[in-house]
């Protein structure tokens, strides 16, 4: 094999025999299409490494290292045999990272793993661990609604809590008895209430817990709920509403303790486990987190659905109670009843119905801890709770939950003895009917099909965005934006705090800059949705969906004055020891960088890719003239021709002869671009010229073009993959300037600089020379940029006029007439 491949890598031996030349370009595209496939495979990789991380799962993660690592030496192998040897750098490159991920994953596996979560940090995909209750309150903080301040046990903690109490085996039997038929539930559930309520936590997990507390008390008087927040909880398809316990007035440590305990015993109450069982759910094992919060000091505080029940869809169902909600929740007291209109425009003073009741009893919290009960005095027994303001403050901030969540709501509230209205607890509401009238989730859908590379969902302005430089101006708005791009950007920088979310054309990377950044601040963001950037209008307001994929339409009147998104800081919460692996395994470095300045595999990794384009890219026309014999010749209208050499299912079975029809074409970037190139009118006013004879040479396979021509003062290279996976495709290029003036050279530059910028490319101009890189663009997207490449070739080699006056205005009205041409 060894000695195979050096006589493909021979000079000397190509030169002697052109049939070996076209075998060596073959060898080197297969080679090339095996890099791409373990490209996939690392990027595929980074993204487990991504999810166990935030997963904060320590057991998987060594394997997927190691495989990680294994695919990238790959790449590196691949990439020293398409150069001949030409990068060995990348081997103590790579031995140092892996050097470093050794540490850190020691390191990560001795750490703690993190008792509980402030509930700020608590990010869309962290449901499995924080529970139903816990993650959907959390991105409402994010959204900026007021929800009271806490922490979350996860559901790892408490399960590490029964394993250090040595109970986890004896209540997985408890529930694996209950599962079997005539089980005593009554009698099981008194069983595992006994032996949570008699364990004691160790030393080290009490710590924990007292730090917790701690972190809300500031060092005063706190009292908190401590309420269950399973991840089957509060959901679509499982509410569990009722079944687990809740303790409220938690008033110091070691009550707080003692209330965790309670909690975790009611997981296995008889009407949970009953419950577990009529769900499908009763051999599973625990799946309980516990959340924590400040307790509000209501004045008064209630339920609302979002829909009314009992109604015909076109309003609310709101009731109110003095004092805690606990009444309302449960049903056993008197509460003033208020419905609500669905629209936007609210209803008229006066006409919304409502019940006012004679209130009897509050639930107070007890200054020991605690709640109790207390009469209410006859002066405020017939007194309505809310004004017509507070219902009308409730009512938007439903809708606007309603919206967030895409579905009904079940929302319980409070208003404090200030006025300030607190949502407790939002979660789809399980009604028999379906239909509604207004607003709310009903917004129709703007685009789908995207891919949600950072979940969650916010509303916003659209702003389109085409630097980093456009997202430092978006900071500068009042309300909260969308960024709107054609494809991501590598130079972010700072993310404004008013940004709510991200939407791009193309792409669709997890591991995308850009995408890392945004799940790191838990902002919602889609990518590959294709049209974006056409049918997005500045100023629209839109809600985008994250975890569906869509852009969803928002009614300004809903949203304006809505308040502005709550920024999570980078990093915030993670163990050095994770952000040492994240920054080894997924820091995309700067754009360009050289090998040896890399220190993440996802850098490195993309160096490599781009040594690997560029060394088929550089392919260049030496090695096109050892393969002369095999080339083809392929004719304008005007007597031009392009010669191409196909290496495999390029052109047309049974095409014979010298010279080629354009119908013989089966690569499609190259069919796409010669018709860009040879047909229709001229795309700028221009004098009568004619493409100069053999003006370049192709390669081609059926979904890879490598083509270097000279047309008018640039010699140009262009290298494309256009296949059904959008991940593996882009289009590169390259212009570089000949003998000109310096300001000719300059002028005609930023023209196409600016035309490529315009129509997605990631460009950079030094002096005369533009390099331009799209990547991961559908099949439709690279064949609409490859015909605008051949007509900007056209225009290019037609006339210098095109760049005779302003560049800028040059680029609008070259796009302009490809944009016609469309029509």
């Amino acid at each position: 094999m060894a000695g195979f491949f050096a006589s493909l890598f021979s000079r000397r031996t190509k030169a002697r025999h052109p049939d070996l030349g076209l075998e060596w370009l073959k060898a080197r595209y297969h080679i090339f299409r095996v890099l791409l496939a373990d490209h996939e495979r690392a990027l595929a990789a980074m993204a487990e490494v991504d999810r166990l991380l935030y997963e904060n799962e320590a057991g998987t993660l060594a394997v997927v290292l190691e495989e990680l690592y294994e695919t990238v030496l790959e790449l590196a192998d691949g990439v020293n045999r398409l150069t001949r040897g030409g990068h060995p750098e990348l081997y103590p490159q790579l031995a140092q990272a892996r050097a470093g991920l050794v540490e850190a994953l020691a390191r990560y596996s001795r750490a703690p793993r993190g008792m509980w979560i402030p509930l700020a940090l608590v990010t869309p995909d962290m449901r499995e661990q924080a529970g139903g209750k816990a993650q959907p309150l959390a991105g409402l903080l994010r959204a900026g609604i007021a929800v009271p301040d806490g922490f979350v046990i996860p559901r790892r903690s408490c399960r590490a809590y029964l394993r250090q109490a040595r109970l986890e085996e004896r209540l997985g039997a408890i529930l694996y008895e209950a599962a079997g038929e005539g089980a005593d539930l009554e009698a099981l559930a008194k069983r595992a209430r006994t032996m949570i309520l008699a364990s004691s936590p160790t030393g080290e997990f009490a710590a924990e817990m007292r730090k917790a507390w701690e972190s809300l008390a500031q060092g005063g008087p706190l009292s908190i709920s401590v309420r269950s927040s399973a991840s089957g909880e509060d959901g679509r398809e499982h509410s569990f509403a009722g079944q687990y316990a809740t303790v409220l007035g938690v008033a110091s440590p070691e009550a707080f303790i003692a209330a965790f305990k309670e909690v975790l015993a009611g997981a296995f109450s008889p009407r949970a486990m009953a419950y577990r069982l009529r769900a499908g759910l009763g051999r599973q094992s625990v799946d309980m987190a516990v959340l924590c919060q400040r307790m509000v000091d209501a004045r008064t505080a209630g339920v609302l659905f979002t829909a009314d029940p009992m109604g015909e869809g076109a309003r609310m169902l709101l009731t109110a109670v003095p004092g805690l909600g606990e009444l309302a929740v449960s049903g056993r007291a008197p509460a003033d009843v208020y419905h609500p209109s669905r629209a936007i425009a609210g209803d008229e003073e006066g006409q919304m119905p409502c019940e006012i009741a004679v209130k009897t009893h509050r639930v107070v919290q007890d200054a020991a801890g605690g709640v109790r009960l207390e009469e209410v005095e006859d002066a405020e027994a017939r007194r309505p709770l809310l004004a017509a303001h507070e219902v009308e403050r409730l009512r938007l901030t439903a809708l606007r939950i309603e919206a967030l969540a895409g579905c009904i709501q079940d929302i319980e509230w409070s208003i404090d003895q200030n006025g300030m209205l607190w949502i407790l607890q939002a979660r789809p509401a399980h009604l028999a009917k379906a239909r509604i009238d207004g607003t709310g989730f009903g917004s129709g859908i703007l685009l789908d099909g995207g891919l949600g590379v950072s979940p969650g969902k916010a509303a916003g302005t659209v702003v389109p965005v085409r630097s980093g430089a456009d997202l430092a101006l978006a900071a500068r708005m009042e309300e909260p934006v969308v960024a709107v791009l054609r494809q991501s950007l590598t130079d972010g920088g700072a993310f404004p705090p008013n940004l709510a979310g991200i939407v791009v054309d193309m792409g669709g990377s997890p591991l995308d800059p850009l995408a890392c950044q945004a799940r790191e601040h838990a902002t919602p963001m889609i990518t590959g949705l294709g049209t974006a950037t056409a049918s997005l209008q500045p100023g629209q307001w839109v809600l985008v969906d994250g975890d569906r994929g869509a852009v969803l339409a928002a009614d300004p009147r809903l949203w304006q004055g809505a308040p502005k998104p709550l920024r999570l800081a980078v990093g915030a919460g993670a163990l050095d020891a994770a952000a040492t692996i994240r920054r080894l395994v997924m820091d995309p470095g700067a754009c360009g960088i050289p090998v040896q300045q890399c220190e993440g595999l996802h850098c490195i990794t993309a160096a490599m890719y781009e040594q690997a384009a560029t060394a088929l890219f550089t392919a260049g026309d030496a090695v096109a003239k050892g393969a002369a014999s095999a080339a083809r010749r392929l004719r304008d209208k005007a007597g031009g021709s392009l010669l191409v050499i196909d290496l495999g299912g390029g052109l047309a079975p049974g095409s014979i002869g010298s010279e080629i029809a354009p119908e013989a074409i089966v690569c499609e970037p190259l069919a796409a671009l010669w018709q860009g190139l040879s047909g229709g009118q001229p795309a700028v006013p221009a004098a009568a010229q004619t493409l100069a004879a053999d003006i370049g040479c192709a390669l081609v396979t059926g979904d890879y073009l490598n083509l270097h021509m000279r047309t008018g003062a640039y010699a140009v290279m262009v290298d494309a993959v256009c296949g059904a996976g959008a991940r593996d495709n882009s289009v590169r290029v390259r212009f570089q300037g000949g003998e000109q003036a310096a300001e000719t050279g300059e002028r005609r530059a930023r023209f196409v600089e600016e035309v490529l910028a315009a129509e997605g490319f990631v460009a950079s101009r030094q002096g005369g020379m533009v390099s331009a890189v799209l990547r991961e663009g559908s099949p439709d997207t690279v064949r609409a940029r490859a015909t605008m490449l051949g007509r900007l070739l056209r225009a290019d080699a037609l006339t210098d006029a095109a760049c005779a006056d302003d560049a800028m205005r040059a680029a609008q009205a070259f796009l302009a007439a490809g944009s016609a041409l469309k029509h």
